[in-house]
């Protein structure tokens, strides 16, 4: 199977470039942030973003679910153009991001897209932040 040149579509080279930056902008995340997600670093991102590398399928995978788009509109739309797209993921809210903890914590929950998933993470976050609300 012979690679794919995107030299020779360089529309989809330039909407999927154009489209993740825009979309790292738009969910506030600095390329640094972006690559900690993608399990890769910032210089990959920027080489994404600038047109000099393309991912692999996996990232390209990763990529349209941080950012909830399809992988054919990641390459082949421009996105900055459409106002009906879902919001992204964003950081936290101002008032987090600026308190400091008294016992800093971070907790992962992986959900498998089911409401019950759901139901048992927020009951497990809410259990935790009792346990370190009663800790002050």
């Amino acid at each position: 199977m012979q690679a794919v040149n995107f030299a020779q579509f360089p529309r989809v080279a330039m909407y999927f470039a154009k489209n993740l930056r825009f979309l790292r902008r738009r969910a506030e995340l600095s390329q640094a942030e972006l690559g900690d997600k993608l399990t890769t670093d910032y210089n990959t991102i920027s080489r994404y973003e600038n047109g000099k590398s393309t991912p692999k399928l996996e990232a390209l995978t990763k990529l349209a679910q941080v950012f909830g788009v399809s992988i054919e509109a990641l390459r082949n739309e421009d996105l900055s153009r459409q106002a009906t797209l879902a919001q992204p993921e964003t950081k936290r809210p101002p008032e987090l991001a600026t308190r400091s903890a008294k016992y800093p914590l971070l907790v992962s929950v992986e959900l498998d897209g089911t409401a019950a998933s759901l139901e048992r993470a927020v009951a497990r976050l809410t259990a935790i932040n009792q346990v370190v609300a009663g800790t002050n």
